[in-house]
């Protein structure tokens, strides 16, 4: 059974948790928490910092804890937690909740571009392999 209460938006953010030296990208992201690929792990319950970087916006710091880890070994399942006391940590929080709620609009841009592909008037565009 789904238990998220908002909605997960399939962005490819680059992060970084200064504690463990880890660099890793986010499958997905909601208002909520997100999922970070990352080649190590983290223990479940695990209260960590993370730099999030927002197209744009630059780089802002968040607090998560590590709620799962992938199936594979492969990600940390983040849920952020607002400190209500720190103001820096509840700016960067409000930041982040202003972008997610643009993020339905992007998704509507997508489908524009993906329908032109389709109706055959543009052709879907990738960078070239290794690049």
């Amino acid at each position: 059974m789904e238990r998220r209460r908002s909605p997960r938006y399939p962005v490819n953010l680059r992060v970084y948790f200064p504690e463990h030296d880890l660099w890793g990208f986010t499958k997905n992201i909601s208002l909520d928490g997100c999922f970070v690929k990352v080649n190590k792990k983290i223990n479940e319950g695990f209260l960590a910092d993370l730099l999030l970087e927002l197209p744009i916006i630059g780089v802002i710091s968040l607090k998560g804890y590590v709620q799962h880890t992938g199936a594979e070994g492969d990600g940390l399942g983040m849920q952020f937690v607002q400190v209500r006391f720190a103001q820096e940590q509840s700016a960067y929080y409000s930041l982040y909740a202003d972008y997610i709620r643009l993020l339905p609009e992007h998704e509507r841009i997508r489908g524009r571009y993906l329908e032109n592909v389709q109706k055959g008037l543009i052709k879907l565009q990738t960078f070239p392999k290794g690049s």
